[in-house]
């Protein structure tokens, strides 16, 4: 069953969770009996980090190769990718600046192949982290063009819903991360880890990105205090290379008193999943972390100083609630409880949605189903959407035009008034001595004896 589909999500930039993806949904669909490409599209081409020989094609080259060999569909996600928003991020391992992600391409040009050649546009569960208030009826008519349209939280699904997107058309499906299990024999995980850190035992790993409060390192160095002396191995894992993960572990490295292990260069995906399946207990900020760490049976604590949603409605969906922490001051005791009474989850349930996830993905992929009929006849309404955006950008650059010139206004005023104002000084100092001075003479005019008086008393 040759032929070959479009995978398009965030691989073009070192970030583990979003390398999770592809890996997960090849074998899958392998699994099912797909013996198909699965082509890596994002908005810069590269190679892919973590995994070696894999090439990630530009998002600008789409429509062009879908030309010289068509797709039998285009796949989205995961990951928390749809989205207007750019932010910055480290397109290398060894970058030191962070540019603008265009986040919007991964989820838009798949709309626009769609619109234009027809083809299978199907959604692989990402997740929708902000509303649409600004835009509902421009999102409306492009998720309502999408034959399979899958979210992996409730959040996600509402933004669908308030957009106007029937809820029976959408499936909340569990983060595809959960399918881990899958992917690799445990020996073959345990050889990826002993790679790394030769005879690791009785450890502990944790995370955190750059973002952490500077005033919160002092309870992460208590909390990893606490695990050595109670007989862990520590080790300090970069998840997320474009969030600068590394830079601020090796800080904490070189405060922690006590010894701790780190990586000396980037990992394979393998070897992050290797040690994290087989820690005691793995603590920070990287919801797959929590996800591949529990997976395997592990213990896990959410440190989730920026408070993210996703995160918190993960460990409410796997029912650890108590164990997920945004104050750094509870970090220690909640690791403390999570070690003595934290029980594995069952993740029975999820693996059946799952399953019937990948089932229905592989027949559309496979059978070619379009469920969405081509948009064409919705060409006069993407006309109108499209001139409103004009029209909204016109008025922006109008707007940022007055502010430029009442800036400009403003500072010549303010020129003018510290040109002036030193001579407003003398002039207003001169006129309180003109003042003094006609005070005297009404004083002289009315009282001329007593101001006599007084001039000969002071002589």
């Amino acid at each position: 069953m040759m032929g070959r589909i479009a995978l398009c999500g965030v691989f073009d930039i070192p970030n583990y969770g979003d390398h999770l993806f592809p890996l997960v949904l090849r074998k899958e669909l392998s699994r099912r009996g797909y013996t198909g490409n699965v082509v890596l599209f994002s908005p810069f081409q590269t190679e892919e980090s973590f995994v070696e020989n894999s090439n990630v094609h530009s998002l600008d080259d789409l429509e062009r190769m879908h030309m010289e060999e068509p797709f039998s569909a285009i796949v989205v996600g995961g990951g928390e990718i749809i989205h207007w928003h750019r932010f910055g991020q480290k397109r290398t391992f060894s970058s030191t600046d962070f540019e603008a992600y265009p986040m919007d391409k991964v989820w838009l040009v798949p709309c626009f192949m769609k619109m234009k050649y027809n083809v299978p546009l199907l959604w692989n569960a990402p997740g929708i982290p902000f509303d649409f208030e600004a835009d509902k009826t421009l999102a409306h008519y492009l998720f309502s063009n999408i034959d399979y349209l899958s979210v992996r939280n409730d959040f996600s699904k509402q933004v669908l819903i308030d957009c106007g997107i029937s809820d029976t058309t959408i499936q909340r499906v569990p983060d595809t991360g959960f399918s881990l299990r899958n992917v690799a024999a445990d020996q073959e995980l345990q050889d990826a880890c002993n790679r790394v850190f030769p005879e690791l035992q009785h450890y502990a790993v944790f995370h955190c990105n750059r973002f952490i409060p500077e005033p919160e390192i002092d309870n992460v160095v208590a909390t990893l205090r606490e695990l050595h002396d109670d007989g862990y191995e520590i080790v300090l894992l970069p998840l997320a290379y474009t969030h600068g993960d590394e830079d601020i572990l090796r800080t904490i490295h070189d405060i922690c008193p006590f010894p701790c292990l780190i990586p000396q260069h980037p990992l394979s995906l393998l070897e992050i999943i290797g040690i994290l399946s087989s820690c005691e207990i793995y603590v920070g900020t990287s919801l797959h972390g929590s996800v591949t760490a529990s997976v395997f049976g592990r213990k896990t604590v959410s440190f989730d100083y920026q408070q993210t949603k996703k995160t918190q409605d993960l460990y409410h969906q796997l029912g650890r609630d108590a164990f997920y922490v945004t104050d750094g001051n509870k970090l220690a005791g909640t690791v403390s409880d999570a070690l003595k009474t934290q029980q594995p989850v069952d993740f029975s349930d999820i693996q059946q949605q799952l399953n019937h996830h990948f089932d229905k993905l592989f027949t559309l992929i496979t059978q070619g189903n379009i469920i969405t009929p081509n948009p064409s006849s919705q060409a006069a309404q993407f006309s109108d959407l499209v001139q409103k955006c004009f029209d909204a950008e016109y008025r922006s650059i109008g707007l940022a035009q007055r502010i430029d010139e009442l800036n400009i206004a403003l500072k010549r005023n303010e020129e003018f008034v510290n040109y002036f104002k030193p001579r407003a000084e003398y002039f207003e100092s001169e006129l309180n001595k003109q003042l003094s001075r006609v005070y005297e003479l009404e004083e002289l005019q009315q009282h001329p004896m007593k101001i006599i008086s007084q001039n000969i008393k002071d002589k």
